[in-house]
């Protein structure tokens, strides 16, 4: 989804919404607009729909017109789950409310399908494609089904289960005491060796391999049995 033209209108709003209190509009309707399109124009990078829900700022504060408005997140604040908006008069009527904010994540998230052990490749069969709200599940959820079939399952996955993005490795492909190809190469030499991998690595990751003199050297792990060292 094209989410530009999304994004022109919300801030066209907001510019419009600064002055809407100066104009005689109400200022509890103006200010829950204002921090409506800050919020959506903030959470354009997340996925799914985002449902926002505000209160109503504490009436009993008296609101001077103000004709220059600023939404902004307090320090430590994350638009996620429930949290507050700041809007700040920054005329000279100077005054700071706060309005409670809560938003849901409606999305895609992957799920395991049946019991995946742990060591075993993803496939299309091992997983599920389900619409979660994913403020409610735990961080680092995957949400797209490329990004768990061809991984390694790093642990125990039960049936129903929310998949993170932790819970999944890129395959090794160097494994611990294969025998392996060291080579580098440079300006105007190339030099090419037998070793073995004191450890494992997924490709381009580091691996220790001990050479036929009994060094230890790290180097980058590539497909083939082959490990590059720079």
């Amino acid at each position: 989804m094209n989410k530009k033209p999304l994004l022109i209108i919300l801030v066209c709003s907001l510019l419009l919404s600064t002055t809407a209190i100066a104009s005689g509009n109400s200022p509890g309707e103006a200010i829950l607009k204002l921090v409506n399109d800050f919020v959506r124009m903030e959470t354009l990078h997340l996925p799914g729909k985002v449902i926002i829900k505000t209160n109503q700022p504490d009436a009993r504060q008296a609101l001077h017109p103000c004709n220059q408005l600023q939404p902004f997140l307090p320090p430590g604040g994350r638009l996620w789950g429930k949290f507050s908006v700041g809007v700040r008069c920054q005329d000279e009527a100077t005054w700071t409310l706060y309005v409670p904010v809560e938003i849901e994540v409606i999305a895609s998230a992957i799920h395991a399908a049946q019991p995946i052990n742990m060591g075993k490749l993803v496939d299309a069969q091992d997983i599920v494609s389900k619409e979660v709200d994913l403020v409610r599940i735990p961080a680092g959820a995957v949400t797209d089904p490329d990004q768990a079939i061809g991984k390694v399952a790093a642990t125990f996955l039960a049936s129903g289960q929310p998949i993170r993005t932790h819970q999944l490795r890129a395959p090794h492909v160097i494994t611990r005491g294969q025998k392996v190809r060291l080579t580098a190469t440079g300006a105007g030499f190339a030099v090419s060796t037998e070793g073995e991998a004191l450890t494992a690595a997924a490709e381009g990751e580091v691996v220790q391999v001990r050479n036929p003199t009994g060094r230890v050297i790290s180097g980058m792990a590539r497909e083939g049995g082959i490990v590059e060292i720079k």
